[in-house]
């Protein structure tokens, strides 16, 4: 029997399980899989806002390290994406958008020096 390959957006393995945490009073200190406390990790999560904006935001997320999972908060991504677009794009403010994943944190900082092309972030993207 053949297994099927499936494809995925971006040239590296996967690296987290990841949720998004809808509910703003709750911060989540504890991991709701595991139980276990839940620490911080700082990373550049890729971002794709409708209909054609791709960010790269330096967020740091909830990290247990036991089930290897990441939590964002939903209204603290909106919020910089809110302030990102005041600056430049008003009518994207609103639009519907997708957490795509992790960006490796070397072509995150050239990025933020120089523009990079998006066929140069999604190799380097987990």
């Amino acid at each position: 029997m053949q297994t099927s390959k499936k494809s995925r957006l971006g040239g590296l393995p996967p690296q987290y399980n990841f949720i998004f945490n809808p509910y703003p009073d709750s911060r989540i200190t504890s991991c709701p899989f595991c139980g276990e406390k839940t620490g911080q990790r700082k990373l550049p999560l890729l971002v794709h806002v409708d209909p054609k904006h791709l960010i790269a935001l330096n967020y740091t997320c909830r990290y247990c390290r036991h089930c290897d999972l990441l939590v964002a908060h939903k209204h603290e991504i909106e919020h910089l994406l809110t302030e990102i677009f005041t600056q430049y794009a008003l009518d994207s403010i609103g639009n519907e958008y997708l957490i795509i994943g992790t960006v490796d944190k070397k072509v995150w900082r050239k990025g933020v020096k120089e523009q990079v092309p998006t066929t140069d972030i999604f190799p380097h993207t987990h």
